[in-house]
């Protein structure tokens, strides 16, 4: 069996690198797998750069360019747009590869319009990360349900116009749907009910078949617990004291983060006692001289892309809180309960399929301040009373979400879907 992937990126962000562990995984269980993307990270010879060597300038182009029609709009910046307007064609290249499936992964930032699908004549197999495959033009809502609709009037547009930007990406993606062999597969359930709901696919006559839930998965062969002293000792980190981790990319301009209702949170967490007070650690791009006034002292650990410091920064909390306000799935909630860190988010969206509440850390009510903060401080007493979170959150992290197991469940997919064509 011979499956191409096609993505903006192979290893660059959080949605490539789960397509890359995948494609990796599935070439171990015998799977003839490659890589097609705009954009090429990794060295391996399995990766094709689609433009060669001018993909770091035509991409760059591309991505620039996706973004011109959002000009007529005063945009809100509540969620990054995929307009997808400039056409790209496969056919020579599929012709080479020849493929038996084509596994769509994060296509975004103009690297792929959804039209492209009417070139490939194979099944295609569509992993849906975010909610753009069925909304006009953005990744995450905001709580906009107008996707039911066929969008228009779009909140983020600051459009009251019924026949905006949205409604017409939206209805393109209608048309396209309506021509194409294509099965969905949504990281969690909650994406699965949200891709329902929408226009985009009632009107594509979309049978409900053709929709597998089939989550994230990552290499806990990478992400494995460490002994908390040494991993302190390591990232140079005090071994006395209470440690909570954030790690985010674009927290302070991406609302949906909720870097905000994390701050609220620390400022509202109890005396600390007797020892040294909490301090938070923040890995990612967050600026020091932007960072709002907290109550608990503050380390940066900057951009971090290397899995092994990313072990070792999980593996040094206490605590990992991750409180995004709309999440399709939580890699980075995976990632810490694979090393064996307790999580904290809100009970919403992808995260709360994930965490299981007081037994692999924190669920705290949508989307109340205090009770995020009570579950900081639940995690932390939890493990200091003998409570073994880190155990559970390992192990239900190893057997739901590793590699090995969702590539098997990809596998079947693939399987299921060659079988019911012939």
């Amino acid at each position: 069996m011979r499956v191409l992937h096609l993505g903006t990126s192979d290893i660059r962000g959080g949605a490539a690198r789960g397509a890359y562990f995948l494609h990796r995984k599935l070439e171990e269980i015998g799977v003839d797998s490659r890589m097609l993307v705009g954009r090429k990270y990794s060295d391996s010879d399995r990766v094709i750069q689609l433009e060669g060597a001018l993909a770091p300038i035509s991409e760059r182009i591309r991505g620039k360019l996706d973004q011109l029609p959002l000009r007529r709009y005063r945009k809100t910046g509540e969620s990054y747009w995929t307009t997808g307007w400039q056409p790209r064609r496969l056919r020579r290249i599929l012709a080479q590869i020849r493929p038996d499936i084509v596994h769509l992964q994060w296509t975004g930032g103009g690297f792929l319009p959804v039209e492209a699908v009417e070139d490939i004549d194979v099944p295609v197999v569509w992993t849906m990360r975010d909610m753009w495959p069925f909304t006009g033009g953005c990744h995450y809502t905001s709580g906009c349900s107008r996707y039911a609709v066929g969008c228009g009037r779009c909140p983020q547009l600051r459009s009251d116009d019924p026949e905006d930007l949205s409604h017409g990406i939206a209805r393109r993606k209608a048309r396209a749907l309506q021509r194409s062999n294509l099965w969905l597969v949504p990281i969690s359930d909650w994406l699965a009910d949200r891709a329902r709901e929408s226009r985009v696919l009632t009107d594509g006559l979309f049978a409900e078949e053709r929709i597998k839930v089939i989550p994230n998965g990552i290499d806990t062969g990478q992400f494995y617990p460490i002994d908390r002293a040494v991993a302190r000792r390591q990232m140079g980190l005090p071994g006395e004291g209470r440690y909570i981790l954030f790690s985010a990319l674009n927290a302070l301009s991406d609302e949906r983060k909720g870097f905000a209702h994390l701050v609220a949170a620390l400022n509202q967490l109890r005396s600390s006692g007797e020892g040294r007070a909490p301090e938070l650690l923040i890995a990612g791009d967050v600026p020091p001289d932007r960072l709002p006034k907290l109550d608990v002292p503050v380390r940066f650990l900057g951009t971090i892309d290397d899995n092994d410091r990313l072990r070792l920064a999980y593996a040094a909390a206490d605590v990992v809180v991750a409180p995004s306000l709309q999440e399709a799935f939580g890699k980075v909630h995976v990632e810490a309960m694979a090393c064996g860190t307790p999580v904290v988010a809100y009970a919403s969206g992808g995260p709360k399929e994930i965490v299981v509440h007081r037994e692999t850390g924190y669920l705290a009510r949508p989307f109340e301040e205090a009770d995020l903060a009570a579950g900081i401080d639940w995690c932390i007493d939890a493990a200091r009373n003998g409570q073994d979170l880190a155990s559970a959150a390992r192990h239900r992290a190893r057997d739901n979400y590793d590699t090995a197991v969702i590539a098997s469940r990809y596998l079947n997919l693939y399987d299921h879907i060659l079988g019911s064509q012939s």
